[in-house]
């Protein structure tokens, strides 16, 4: 008698690292690159939302350790506070992990709003640290990134799902 796994079907987990590694490196210049002051707070958090993307697809490769590391990079590249990001990518990395295989499961769409609950943890995140370290200059419009990261999750899943394929050295 065969009995089925508690959790669910097994999960593909072998897929191409150059690929993770290229969308996380073209996530983080998307995020340093220079935009313009006026829209700034409307850009959403590319390196974030592609390390999600990951998290959930691919959680033996990008776990909490890996959020954290990535969001220190992140800080050393735009000359923040260090640990700003590197602190709310490895909250909102966990948060996710708790719920991962059941987003792991929904349609796209139906994982936007799990993701613009995640954002808004990382964005309340890094306005808390940038509060208490004297920063004063937020404003409530850099909640907007949260929309803007929203809308842009379904285009960003169907590109990275596209570019998710096995490679078959690894699946054998």
């Amino acid at each position: 008698m065969q009995f089925a796994h508690p959790k669910g079907p097994a999960m593909p987990l072998s897929h191409r690292r150059s690929v993770i590694a290229a969308s996380l490196f073209i996530a983080f210049l998307l995020d340093i690159a220079p935009w313009p002051l006026e829209y700034i707070w409307l850009r959403p958090d590319f390196l974030l939302l592609v390390t999600l993307y990951w998290v959930i697809y691919q959680p033996n490769y990008l776990n909490i350790g890996a959020a954290w590391l990535l969001g220190l990079v992140l800080d050393l590249g735009d000359g923040g506070r260090l640990g700003q990001h590197a602190l709310a990518y490895a909250v909102t990395a966990f948060v996710l992990l708790l719920v991962q295989r059941r987003m792991f499961n929904f349609p796209p769409w139906q994982q936007a709003l799990p993701v613009a609950a995640l954002l808004l943890i990382e964005q309340s995140i890094s306005i808390l640290i940038a509060t208490f370290t004297g920063d004063t200059h937020y404003r409530i419009e850099y909640f907007a990134a949260i929309a803007t990261g929203t809308v842009f999750w379904v285009p960003l899943w169907a590109l990275l799902h596209r570019l998710r394929t096995p490679s078959t050295a690894e699946t054998k």
